[in-house]
């Protein structure tokens, strides 16, 4: 009768036992596995890395006087680089020029030798140098030659170096021409607005808000105007008033006069009775005298016109004087003799008088009021004037609110305009300047601070680490080998696999036999 199994425990004792059992196989099969594991290890080629460290210098000249128009991180201007130097056209160039994998290019197609390529070509940023513009950053190349490694790495470096100085100055150009084609933009808009500013300045010039003072000033002026030529039209109504007074008192003296100066009835001599002529017409002098005094209401007397008058009136005075003397003797000879003397009263003689300073004096007066009743329509007529400025300078001064609230809006788009103008000016002088710096090669620029060396030792594999790693691996598989094919028996190992509460009656000991032996 045999024993009940039960299912395969992990117990210490059981462990040992098996192990004990299956030492001597796991060894050889080890020792099998780390001897390939070791021939494999030696015939792995040598893989050589070559390194160049690229430092990122800043700019030569200070930025507080040329700023540079390319503000790029490190990070962005590597990745956009790297981007363009990793490219498949100059990646395949690199492979070209080295001869990298020729034997993988006889069996693979030139993308996954450009894959490959990348994969052992590596860019990455110094640790705590890529958060800001300055910084470094390493090349690193993956190759079985060491002087291929090298060289690889330093054309790599080369291409980064050139490829930043041309990225660079398209960044900063662009900028320069984007900023130079807003200034053609701001310019026209500048020029459009200038314009209609001048046009509206031109066209509605009198009425601008600036002129304000001009206006109220002039509508000042042509108010005292307006009162002056009031005061002297009022001066000159009533000179007229007083004039018109004089003429009919001058006419009604003249009237008593003439009737003081009618003569008695006519004689019987024929003589007598012939007739005396026509009156004699005023002479020169009392229009003279007449402008004369009105000269003096108007003027001070030593005023030119009134000299000019008072000087023409002597001149008439003493023509008439002259006119008025005694006849030349031829004269005298050819006169016809005179009549009969007769006898004039005194009061004839005196009205005679009467009648002819009446008569200069009514002269003398119309003459002033013919004057005056022309200085009254004169001044009218300027009154009238003076009203049509004062209405045109009231209407320009009641306009100016709206035209200042349409100077204004031409005038803030017009400064706005200006402003822009001339910060696009400024910006576009920098620019060029910047421009200028990244051509010169004084900006921000790669140089090689550790360029790539020949390596001296490979850097893959490390057979000093591969060959305990393959030997201990190749004895841990041994072991889990045949750990796992002792425990696919599922057989008792000892008595320390029966349950506690089962009493050992007695053991049997292993009997070898032929066909128990073919059976394990």
């Amino acid at each position: 009768m045999s024993p009940t199994r039960a299912a395969p425990q992990f117990l210490p004792l059981s462990i040992l036992r098996m192990l004990c059992k299956q030492i001597v196989p796991a060894c050889a099969l080890a020792l099998v596995l780390a001897g390939a594991a070791a021939w494999v290890i030696s015939r792995m080629p040598d893989i050589y890395r070559a390194e160049a460290v690229v430092l990122v210098d800043s700019q030569k000249i200070p930025e507080k006087f040329v700023s540079s128009t390319v503000q790029v991180s490190l990070q962005d201007n590597l990745n956009a680089i790297k981007q363009q130097v990793l490219s498949a056209n100059r990646i395949q160039e690199i492979a070209e020029e080295f001869h990298l994998y020729e034997q993988e290019r006889g069996v693979k197609t030139i993308d996954e030798v450009i894959e490959r390529v990348r994969r052992d070509l590596s860019v990455e940023l110094e640790r705590g140098l890529g958060g800001g513009r300055s910084g470094a950053f390493r090349i690193t190349f993956d190759a079985a030659s060491p002087k291929l490694a090298a060289g690889v790495v330093n054309r790599v470096t080369q291409l980064f170096i050139r490829e930043n100085f041309r990225t660079r100055e398209q960044r900063a150009e662009g900028t320069s021409e984007f900023i130079e084609r807003e200034l053609k933009i701001a310019k026209q808009r500048l020029d459009q607005q200038e314009a209609s500013l001048s046009e509206y300045k031109r066209r509605w010039v009198g009425e601008l808000p600036q002129q304000e003072p001009a206006l109220l000033g002039a509508l000042n002026r042509l108010q005292t105007e307006l009162i002056g030529n009031q005061e002297a039209i009022d001066r000159a109504q009533q000179n007229s008033v007083m004039l018109e007074n004089t003429l009919r008192f001058a006419e009604s003296s003249l009237a008593t006069a003439t009737r003081a100066l009618t003569p008695p009835p006519a004689p019987a001599d024929p003589v007598a009775r012939r007739d005396p002529g026509p009156a004699a017409p005023p002479p020169p002098s009392a229009a003279l005298r007449a402008q004369l005094e009105q000269a003096r209401l108007r003027y001070y007397e030593d005023h030119p016109e009134v000299k000019r008058l008072r000087l023409e009136l002597d001149r008439a005075l003493a023509e008439e004087a002259r006119l008025a003397g005694p006849l030349k003797p031829a004269e005298t000879e050819t006169r016809a003799p005179d009549p009969p003397k007769v006898e004039v009263p005194v009061s004839v003689q005196q009205a005679a008088v009467d009648v002819k300073r009446e008569q200069e004096r009514i002269a003398m007066t119309k003459g002033q009021i013919e004057m005056v009743n022309e200085e009254i329509a004169r001044r009218t007529r300027e009154r009238e004037k003076i009203l049509d400025q004062i209405r045109a300078y009231q209407s320009r001064v009641e306009t100016l609110p709206i035209r200042e609230q349409q100077l204004a809006a031409l005038t803030r788009d017009y400064e706005t305009s200006k402003a822009n103008y001339h910060s696009l000016l400024d910006k576009k002088i920098n620019a060029s300047m910047a421009t200028d710096m990244e051509r010169s090669d004084q900006s921000e620029r790669f140089t090689i601070a550790d360029p790539a060396r020949v390596p001296a030792k490979p850097v893959k594999p490390r057979r000093l680490l591969l060959y305990p790693a393959a030997a201990l691996g190749a004895f841990a598989f041994s072991l889990a080998l045949f750990f796992g094919l002792e425990l696919k028996k599922n057989l008792f190992l000892g008595e320390w696999e029966l349950p506690p509460d089962l009493r050992v009656l007695g053991r049997i000991a292993t009997i070898q036999t032929p066909l128990r032996a073919e059976t394990h």
